[in-house]
């Protein structure tokens, strides 16, 4: 006879092999559909992305300038390059060019071999440095930096290479534009959530990507770097166009429905 006190297992244990047996029969398989829980029940969600781009004048540009010399031995090789680096400091010293916006790069000195006629012959000892220069607050004409470019240019053997423009402080700019992410986002869920007829929640999760585009242009050596950068109507000094600069964001938002 059965146990009175068992008959309310009993029972459990059947309907969970029914169960099984129905569902194994049937090939329906029962899955959980919604992404978080709320208060002990399940909420539906609904995933979308929303981006945001906004654009400003740059006020800030950064140039990198390098030199190398040849010469016989390592510390005359050396020599010849401070003096070359002495004097582009002094030129953005003499601008206003503080010590902080002026770095120091790419130091080298290695042996220079001559490989013509198929013979190793050592040319001498080569050294190289490079600068790496923030001029900032810089008008829409980079007045400021066409100057400077210009005296630099002044010195022989100098290479310019590169130069690009960027925003020192981009906080307000980001945050605008992850306004426009997420407004974006917001206005597709709600025209999905009517569609599908549910109402929306809150978001359950956001992922941030934001970034900006400085665009950088090389230039080997200050003949190049002329030819690419026209002067002022034929005037004397270098005419740098700054244009914009874009600062985007990008959301994923995972929304509760219900």
């Amino acid at each position: 006879m059965l146990n009175n006190k068992n008959f309310p297992l009993i029972v459990i244990c059947l309907t969970i092999l029914v169960t099984g047996i129905i569902v194994s029969r049937t090939g329906v398989y029962i899955k959980n559909t919604g992404s978080v829980e709320n208060n002990g029940r399940v909420s539906n969600s609904i995933s979308v992305s929303g981006d945001g781009k906004v654009f400003a004048k740059p006020d800030m540009v950064q140039i990198s300038v390098s030199f190398q010399e040849l010469a016989s031995t390592s510390r005359e090789a050396l020599d010849k390059v401070n003096t070359k680096i002495n004097q582009a400091t002094k030129v953005l010293k003499d601008n206003g060019i503080s010590d902080s916006d002026i770095t120091t790069s790419n130091l080298n000195i290695y042996t220079e071999y001559d490989y013509s006629d198929k013979v190793r012959r050592i040319r001498g000892q080569r050294a190289s440095s490079s600068l790496q220069v923030k001029i900032k607050k810089i008008d829409d004409k980079a007045t400021k930096a066409s100057k400077i470019i210009d005296e630099l240019s002044a010195i022989d053997n100098i290479q310019i290479n590169g130069i690009s423009f960027d925003i020192e402080d981009k906080t307000d700019l980001f945050t605008k534009a992850r306004e426009m992410a997420f407004n974006k986002a917001k206005q597709k869920a709600e025209e999905l959530a009517s569609l599908s007829k549910v109402k929306l929640q809150k978001p359950i999760s956001i992922s941030d990507s934001s970034y900006d585009i400085t665009p950088m242009p090389y230039y080997s050596n200050v003949a190049e770097y002329k030819a690419a950068v026209p002067l002022a109507g034929g005037g004397d000094q270098t005419d740098i166009s700054s244009g914009e600069i874009s600062v985007s964001s990008s959301l994923s938002i995972l929304w509760g429905i219900e």
